[in-house]
């Protein structure tokens, strides 16, 4: 019995808090950046043309409006790059017989992708602790980059040029907003980034003989999945 008062204690406790810090703090504005670290088909390269990402940078602004005390509709907007694997690009090659002793020289772009998100915010905590809850949705724009491969023994080159999709994404995380001082706060953020890009490759492939093929043109599907992983400044408006 005893227990169960301590409960309902507790869950009263946590409820005046939200109110309060709903009412008194409920719309932010926050500049974010830090780690993107790519997730499943984004980070591996299953082809020459694949372009597998390194762990980047993400940089975003994001603003909430509430409109009851948990609830509210926020915007996201920002970009997250990272460079291309030239080793695995090495070691995708020397899968090849032909390759499997040749040397290569490998010059590549990054990988750029921008976004804008928007949706619902759910609030929740106490005075100087909230805790941000989101699922967004909007558009997310990608450059898949230039890669080029020159080999250091033969004639052999291949070119994959910067190709660009846009698609419907999705943005969900969790973040934490410490008040430091008056209205301004420290966001600890993580969260993830999901979509599924259409790209045209335009490929060009020169034999190790020194003939040339036609380009190559053919629609890839790719799914670019990431987590990023950072702080932010906040004001709590």
């Amino acid at each position: 019995m005893k227990l169960i008062k301590s409960l309902v204690a507790a869950l009263a406790l946590m409820s005046s808090g939200v109110v309060f810090a709903q009412l008194a703090h409920p719309q932010f504005i926050s500049l974010n950046f830090g780690t993107n670290i790519p997730l499943s088909e984004y980070g591996t390269i299953d082809s020459l043309s694949s372009a597998g990402a390194n762990p980047g940078i993400y940089y975003s602004f994001e603003a909430g409006a509430y409109f009851s005390k948990l609830l509210g509709i926020g915007v996201n907007i920002g970009a997250f790059n990272n460079s291309v694997d030239n080793q695995g690009i090495t070691d995708q090659l020397k899968t090849d017989l032909r390759f499997t002793s040749s040397n290569f020289d490998i010059t590549s772009e990054s990988w750029t992708n921008g976004y804008i998100m928007l949706g619902p915010y759910f609030s929740f905590g106490l005075k100087k602790f909230i805790v941000d809850l989101k699922v967004l949705g909007g558009i997310i724009n990608s450059e898949r980059p230039f890669v080029n491969i020159q080999s250091k023994d033969t004639q052999y080159q291949f070119n994959s040029a910067a190709v660009y999709g846009t698609s419907f994404g999705v943005n969900y995380g969790m973040h934490f907003r410490i008040r430091l001082k008056g209205k301004l706060a420290l966001r600890l953020n993580g969260e993830g980034m999901l979509t599924k890009q259409e790209f045209e490759e335009k490929i060009t492939e020169t034999q190790a003989s020194g003939a040339s093929m036609e380009e190559i043109r053919r629609t890839v599907t790719r799914k670019i999945s990431v987590f990023n992983l950072g702080v932010g400044v906040v004001i709590n408006l």
